[in-house]
């Protein structure tokens, strides 16, 4: 009796990064929280950029940038970048600018060697045509507006900002991994929180292809 076992497909992984438990501004001192969603498909990387923050107050807590470092650096391009623009108005009321999917404006650019930097805010040299505003808002109230937002997000110093979550593709070599990842929050350069190493990996189109059986008898 022979058992021959086949494998096809390759496994593509999703690495997802979230800031440290209890993580805060280490220029103000507030609460965040953030998911960076890497998705690779061929050399193309999906990113969504999400702020969890709840009950956000203040400008300190909007999400801002990310630091993110690949295994292989070589030609990589930001492709697209796409969130949902709003106002939040006097009493943290949240007024749509366009549709629920615009074009955002964030710079992008290599800080050195694989390391990138995809921000509102930038330093090392990149640069944004959207500085101060498009930060990512963190989690709307039950209500549907942002209840405890104060005149720093109310006041229109940094309209429009992003509801929900961003999402950027990328141009990266096959089979691309991603570490040393860094949240940044607030207007000013400095806000950064390290994420741990990828909390869940999941295993995305992994083929299991033919298991024949082959059995001989003998007279």
């Amino acid at each position: 009796m022979a058992l021959a076992v086949a494998f096809a497909g390759v496994a593509q992984a999703d690495q997802v990064f979230t800031t440290p438990v209890g993580a805060t501004n280490p220029l103000t001192g507030q609460p965040v929280s953030a998911t960076a969603d890497f998705s690779l498909s061929g050399n193309t990387l999906t990113l969504t950029l999400t702020n969890n923050t709840p009950n956000l107050v203040s400008a300190g807590q909007l999400l801002t940038g990310l630091t993110f470092t690949l295994s292989d650096g070589s030609g990589v391009a930001l492709n697209s970048q796409t969130g949902n623009l709003v106002n939040v108005l006097t009493g943290g009321i949240v007024s749509n600018v366009g549709g629920t999917t615009d074009a955002l404006g964030w710079g992008f650019g290599s800080t050195g060697g694989n390391t990138f930097e995809l921000c509102m805010i930038c330093s090392n040299g990149v640069t944004s045509s959207v500085t101060p505003t498009e930060g990512l808002l963190g989690t709307i109230s039950a209500d549907g507006n942002f209840d405890s937002a104060n005149p720093s997000i109310t006041n229109g110093s940094h309209d429009p900002l992003v509801l929900g979550s961003g999402t950027y593709t990328f141009t990266v070599p096959s089979n691309v991994t991603i570490s040393d990842v860094s949240f940044a929050f607030g207007t000013q350069v400095g806000g950064n929180v390290s994420a741990p190493e990828p909390s869940s990996v999941l295993l995305l189109g992994l083929g299991l292809v033919g298991l024949p059986l082959v059995l001989r008898r003998r007279s």
